[in-house]
């Protein structure tokens, strides 16, 4: 995977990034921004991110390294479509209708 840098808004773990101090991917708040959603949509949906200021940080982020988070949503995609790959279709509908049919049953 490409690596980015990271600052106080920023922070690197398990193999991803996130808005430091949340469990908020980097990729979830790059995502709203191509989508065009405002800092008040971005929050409303992530209210784990816990502030404005927060938020701010990490889309002066995003903004301020976009060849980098390109780049890295970009392989994320790919990683993703290879791992779609490995589970076909048949099988994918398979689990889940194994699932529905384990589901509690409601009263």
């Amino acid at each position: 995977m490409i690596g980015m840098p990271t600052d106080a808004a920023v922070e690197q773990r398990n193999l991803g990034y996130y808005v430091a101090g949340t469990t908020i991917s980097l990729d979830s708040v790059a995502c709203a921004l191509m989508r065009g959603e405002t800092a008040d949509e971005i929050l409303a949906d992530f209210p784990a991110i816990g502030s404005r200021q927060r938020l701010e940080a990490a889309i002066a982020f995003v903004n301020s390294h976009p060849r980098e988070v390109e780049a890295w949503l970009a392989a994320g995609a790919r990683a993703w479509e290879e791992a779609r790959k490995l589970n076909p279709r048949e099988f994918v509908e398979r689990a889940r209708r194994f699932r529905e049919g384990r589901a509690p049953k409601s009263a």
